[in-house]
């Protein structure tokens, strides 16, 4: 058994800044190996058919969203790991991981119920209905990443707050493997192995519900290896249980953010799909790029969140690695804006040879360049937050800049002024530039102010 010790403070704003990138470059890698999974269903699917990648589209699009809360849940992990960390506590950082595991189980449960059910509406919501059975046997097959996706985040957060970042490279590494076998085995079929110069197996072509399965698959991978790696930097006990009641307490409204976020871009997706298979296909790979080179903003938030809350731990102000966080997650994704801009033809044609859905795709991608900036501030933003334990804030910004703000301005640039999918694109944009301001003023203002620990330790 090891136990990793907290990561060291860094009173420079050289060193911190240092440390954030240390920490974030292989969450970064981690986060872009677990979407570059999506880009490879994506370009295999898209070969296949392009009623068949509407479909997983539209599927991922309500899986994902029907999830978030899991995923919030296994987010409770940040302020609760990390702070325990800083405060020099491991055995109470292993405990909230065990909570946070039993706590997802049941909110995994009704996400899949939700997802299936979701399917119903999408007729009545103007989605050709010959699309509909393809986004059900998606969404069967990803009946198991269902449950061991929060498991994953849960393990991996655990890690992160010791400063271990090599099991979840591992695991996506291999993760990424199996996905490219069984995806193009389980869509293609024989087809596949003739490409590889194979003989043929009689193995059958299972579009959505193969690409659905080989998600599964994975999602095993990445849970078991992570929680492997866990179980080594458990600690002695020294805490006691972390109650349920806790973990929901942070993680219910982190979930509600996610989902404010999430549900919008699902939203978006199901409005494409009213504009016929090649928008929503074009909307797919422009938006499946877009969240490759999130991940970069996203890895940053991960590492400014346990900055944060190991200096909330340690009794420190959390200011520094906060803002440090916010610029670096901006630098980064104005790279990925500016590859964007000058190369959008070239990366949507990777993903398909369809002239409809690179036609569409290139403006997308170049919106794609103007919102990655402001994307990737208010991830770091809502990062730096949820360190600090504070994690109503965020949903309800996200709420108001999304759904009261972004929303109805995509739907009436959209279908009011006939802007089609750019409009929603516009949209998206308006509400992130907004959430994006919003949630750094906040972080500024709580920092400048006493932070109490999420979970304060025990007396007696």
């Amino acid at each position: 058994m090891t136990v990793a010790l907290p990561l060291p403070v860094h009173d420079s704003a050289r060193s911190e800044l240092r440390a954030l990138a240390r920490l974030a470059l292989p969450i970064a890698l981690a986060q872009a190996g677990l979407v570059g999974m999506t880009l490879v269903d994506v370009a295999i699917i898209g070969r296949v058919s392009v009623d068949e990648l509407a479909a997983c589209a539209m599927g991922r699009s309500i899986v994902h969203t029907a999830n978030v809360l899991g995923v919030g849940i296994a987010a409770a992990l940040d302020p609760l790991a990390s702070q325990a960390i800083g405060a020099g506590r491991p055995g109470q950082a292993w405990a909230a991981l065990r909570s946070t595991l039993r706590a997802s189980l049941l909110v995994s449960a009704v996400a899949l119920a939700a997802a299936l059910a979701a399917t119903f509406a999408l007729a009545p919501m103007g989605v050709d209905p010959g699309l509909v059975p393809g986004v059900r046997r998606y969404i069967l097959g990803h009946a198991l990443w269902i449950f061991l996706w929060p498991v994953f985040f849960a393990g991996k957060n655990f890690l992160q707050a010791h400063g271990a970042t090599r099991p979840a490279l591992i695991a996506v590494a291999v993760a990424n493997a199996v996905n490219l076998v069984a995806c193009n085995l389980l869509v293609r079929g024989d087809e596949a192995l003739r490409w590889a110069g194979l003989p043929p197996l009689g193995l059958p072509q299972l579009g959505a519900l193969g690409a659905g399965l080989a998600a599964s698959l994975a999602s095993a991978v990445l849970a078991s290896i992570v929680l492997w790696s866990a179980r080594r930097r458990r600690g002695a006990p020294s805490d006691g249980a972390v109650p349920l009641a806790a973990i929901y307490r942070l993680g219910v409204p982190i979930g509600l953010q996610l989902l404010a976020e999430v549900s919008v871009f699902a939203m978006t997706a199901l409005l494409a799909g009213r504009l016929g298979a090649a928008v929503v296909s074009a909307h797919q790979v422009a938006i499946g790029l877009a969240a490759f080179t999130f991940m970069g903003a996203l890895g940053v938030g991960g590492a400014t969140a346990v900055r944060v809350g190991h200096a909330v731990g340690a009794g420190r102000s959390p200011l520094r690695p906060g803002l440090l966080g916010v610029l670096l997650g901006a630098g980064v994704m104005c790279v990925s804006a500016s590859v964007y801009a000058a190369f959008p033809h070239p990366l949507i044609r990777a993903f398909s040879p369809d002239a409809e859905v690179i036609a569409i795709g290139v403006p997308l991608l170049r919106i794609a360049a103007l919102f990655q900036l402001f994307d990737g501030v208010q991830a770091v933003a809502a990062g730096a937050l949820r360190g600090a334990g504070d994690v109503r804030f965020p949903f309800l910004a996200n709420l108001g800049a999304h759904w009261v703000f972004g929303m109805p301005l995509s739907i009436g640039l959209a279908f009011g002024l006939d802007l089609g999918v750019r409009g929603l694109w516009f949209g998206l944009t308006a509400g992130l530039v907004l959430v994006a301001a919003v949630l750094t003023a906040r972080f500024v203002r709580l920092a400048r102010a006493e932070v109490a620990q999420a979970l304060p330790p025990r007396r007696g």
